[in-house]
């Protein structure tokens, strides 16, 4: 996949407005969220409006405040093959050692 500044930049806006949305869920304000993430009005502010330089620190401190940090388990995470999370499932369960050898 091209590096595609627009995309970023759109994914960038859209979690921005998720962001606020969940905050004016909880009916808090810019300031009172913003002191929670240690970071100014500003700054914040910002970061509700796609800013990319924002650290995702602070987009994982957001998510938890928010009860949102189970999503992120799966950020960069590995594509898992589809036939071999088959063969996995359908295939028998082993056992982990063999047989115990008695003390003598």
């Amino acid at each position: 996949m091209i590096n595609d500044k627009n995309s970023i930049e759109s994914l960038m806006l859209r979690l921005g407005e998720r962001l606020k949305e969940a905050r004016l869920a909880r009916n808090e304000s810019q300031e009172l969220f913003a002191q929670r993430l240690g970071l100014t009005r500003p700054s914040y502010s910002k970061m509700e409006k796609g800013f990319p330089q924002t650290l995702i620190g602070k987009w994982l401190e957001a998510s938890s405040i928010l009860g949102r940090l189970d999503g992120w388990q799966d950020v960069l995470a590995p594509k898992e093959d589809l036939f071999a999370k088959l063969k996995r499932k359908t295939s028998k369960r082993q056992r982990a050692g063999g047989r115990r050898k008695k003390k003598t």
